[in-house]
């Protein structure tokens, strides 16, 4: 099991120098190796971005053997942790983080510990932990398996390390039927594990009816801490700021595409289209309809957003048209609206709030019979609020469930002069989901 293995390798005395990133003994690369050192870290990031970790931390392994630098064990803990393999991915930013740096070391290595330190505190409260107990407690020379690795006796009682799902228990001992449990373990999960052992006296219980597992030995496959001792740092294209082997970091500046659809509900009073002074309920005209919007924007400082949106939606039929006219009938509108919006994402990686506030300009068309094809055109400005809830589903792509609406006032019919302090209010709500595509700059 890898999770017994890089535990063994990192019980041997002075493992963890292993990441010293300079030694005067150093062998010298060449330039063809720095070159697909770059390569690889190049792939393993474009790998880790859509969200395929498993190849992405085998580049970024592969870089580390060619390429000792912390910019790598970062990235190999972060694909680590994604992967649920947490004891590894702690292991891993412990390793970085211990390790001094040496003078002179580029400001992308400082900037690497720095960020490990602080994934380092979030995932090792993460990692679940396997108490195994035996019983009875006076078992002369008990053995333990995990997940069919040996595991030291002394290990029994004290608090063990796992990564997150189901393992398996082995416990035997000379004299005793030995005992096998299945646990399967959870995210921060500390849990008791009580293991039997039946006495049969004479009888000797050895797993696969051979002798005793030998010892845990210290040979291991290569991990993500090994390397080869002393090797010179990377050269300066991997450090510089444009360079596949800089440090990553999420971007604070990104474009922001969608679409929006939803149920579009009227309310208030428009002008009389019959230019009578008496104001027309909207309820009375227009009903509630289909609606669609476009989004574009720009979200900055990493929390803001400023953008544009356009909206339409064809309303359905009113009620009685009150006012309006004794023989209107077939009645119809639609309306539209264009608007410039500045807004605050809660955290822009997680499941947050969204509020935006702004202007715009909306359209209203409404249509009838009466004695003939009757028609009135509105405009006016509105004060444009929403708010709704900001959720990442992938790497770039983001649903926004949200309520906007705009108040105002329309000019009369036909008219673009809203200079009549007089005209009734209105409002608009819509009610949708969006999908918003999140791109990184």
């Amino acid at each position: 099991m890898r999770t017994l293995r890089l535990l063994l390798l990192l019980a041997v005395p002075g493992a963890v120098t292993v990441l010293s990133w300079s030694t005067p003994a150093a062998a010298q690369v060449t330039e063809s190796e720095r070159a697909a050192a770059r390569q690889l870290f190049k792939e393993g990031d474009e790998l880790q971005r859509v969200g395929k970790f498993t190849d992405a931390l085998d580049k970024f392994q592969r870089a580390q053997q060619v390429f000792s630098a912390p910019t790598n064990v970062l990235r190999i803990a972060e694909c680590e942790a994604a992967l649920g393999h947490l004891v590894a991915s702690a292991e891993s930013y412990r390793a970085l983080v211990r390790t001094p740096l040496p003078a002179g070391s580029p400001p992308a290595f400082q900037a690497a510990v720095d960020q490990a330190r602080g994934e380092l505190a979030q995932v090792e409260p993460r990692v679940p932990k396997l108490v195994v107990q035996v019983e009875p407690p006076n078992v002369a020379a008990p053995q333990l398996q995990i997940d069919g690795q040996p595991v030291p006796a002394a290990l029994l009682g004290e608090p063990f390390p796992l990564d997150p799902g189901p393992h398996k228990v082995l416990v035997y001992a000379s004299g005793y039927v030995g005992a096998e449990q299945s646990v399967v373990l959870k995210e921060r999960e500390t849990r008791t594990l009580q293991v039997p052992l039946k006495s049969i006296a004479g009888v000797t219980y050895v797993p696969g009816s051979g002798p005793p597992p030998p010892p845990a030995t210290t040979e291991v496959p290569p991990t993500a801490l090994e390397t080869s001792p002393g090797m010179p740092p990377p050269p300066p294209a991997i450090v510089d700021a444009n360079a596949p082997g800089a440090l990553h970091k999420r971007s604070r500046v990104a474009l922001i595409l969608g679409l929006h659809l939803g149920l579009e509900l009227p309310a208030g009073q428009i002008p009389n289209p019959t230019g009578t002074s008496s104001a027309v309920d909207m309820s009375s005209v227009s009903g509630g309809g289909f609606a669609y919007a476009l989004d574009a924007g720009i979200r900055f400082a990493r929390y803001g957003y400023v953008g544009l949106t356009l909206e339409h939606a064809g309303l359905g039929a009113g009620g009685t048209p009150a006012n309006l006219s004794a023989n209107a009938s077939g009645l119809s509108s639609n309306t539209t609206s264009l608007g410039a919006v500045i807004g605050v994402i809660g955290n822009p990686d997680r499941v947050s709030f969204f509020g935006e506030l702004g202007f715009q300009a909306r359209w209203y068309s409404l249509h009838y019979q009466d004695a003939g094809a009757q028609s009135a055109s509105y405009s006016g400005a509105e004060l444009l609020l929403g708010m709704g809830i900001w959720i990442p589903a992938g790497h770039t792509f983001r649903l926004l469930p949200e309520v906007t609406g705009g108040l105002g006032s329309f000019s009369t019919p036909n008219s673009t002069s809203s200079s009549d302090s007089n005209n009734p209010g209105h409002g608009f709500v819509m009610l949708g989901i969006g999908g918003l595509f999140n791109i990184d700059l």
